[in-house]
């Protein structure tokens, strides 16, 4: 027989008092004997922001004095890459967001932009 308790049940609160808020559950169950009882614990042991495998991180700027818009940024997992002085972010994030008009483009995308294949499957340069 297994009993499973979730943080602050009655049974499980000796152990939250352990693991705090990582303790998902604790489960009491019987030996397969059945003449002992065992106690196990589930814990969460790490956390990580799941990017969606065609969500493309971007860089895109945001000033020294937006604080409030590096706060929404942070929260929604950016982070400032030291080297290139821009914020990292998904771009369906930065989207939301509303900052289609601060993501940075490198160089070498500007020249992809404007070549595009025209009619015939030649390549074309946008006037």
């Amino acid at each position: 027989m297994t009993k499973t308790m979730h943080p602050g049940e009655r049974g499980a609160v000796r152990l939250m008092h352990e693991y705090g808020d990582r303790l998902v559950c604790v489960r009491y169950r019987t030996s397969g004997s059945g003449e002992e009882r065992l106690t196990t614990v589930e814990l969460i042991v790490e956390r990580a922001v799941i990017r969606k495998r065609g969500d493309q991180v971007i860089a895109f700027k945001i000033r020294d004095h937006e604080h409030k818009l590096r706060r929404e940024a942070l929260r929604r997992g950016a982070w400032f890459d030291a080297k290139s002085g821009l914020w990292q972010l998904a771009r369906h994030e930065v989207l939301r967001l509303g900052l289609r008009h601060r993501i940075a483009v490198a160089p070498d995308q500007l020249l992809r932009d404007e070549v595009g294949r025209g009619r015939n499957g030649l390549l074309s340069v946008a006037k």
